[in-house]
């Protein structure tokens, strides 16, 4: 699991090269559309997500059904447990991944960023996904 909060993050995901180029890319946009949306006008290195929810980025052997430590636990079935905001999914360049939005507080929603490689092994994981997605 990656968790993004800050433009120093997306870099070091960019370096670290485990995503395809589309999909770094497209984290990045997300990034850049929510310093937008917050109406931040300050520099891209100093703005975080810290106060609205930030971007979690779930690879292969993170376990869906228990993401306690961003507040999705165990008892609760994790992100199949939630009822997110909205699930979205998004093919580009031969990828496939889920964006879901979990809203916790009114001012303060998780982004949930899967990857289909992620849950290619999981047919509920997957059919939750695509029955959420709009």
């Amino acid at each position: 699991m990656r968790t993004i909060k800050t433009i120093k993050d997306l870099k070091a995901l960019r370096l670290a090269q485990v995503f395809s180029e589309s999909f770094t890319g497209y984290l990045e946009e997300e990034f850049l559309g929510l310093k937008e949306a917050f109406d931040f006008d300050g520099a891209d290195e100093a703005f975080t997500l810290d106060l609205y929810g930030y971007m979690v980025v779930l690879e292969k052997g993170d376990n869906l059904r228990d993401l306690g430590s961003v507040g999705l636990d165990s008892e609760s079935d994790g992100l199949l447990g939630s009822l997110p905001e909205f699930v979205e999914k998004t093919e580009r360049n031969g990828s496939c991944w889920y964006k879901v939005v979990v809203v916790y507080t009114n001012e303060y929603a998780m982004a949930f960023y899967v990857p289909e490689i992620v849950v290619a092994d999981d047919e509920e994981i997957k059919n939750w996904l695509e029955e959420n997605a709009e």
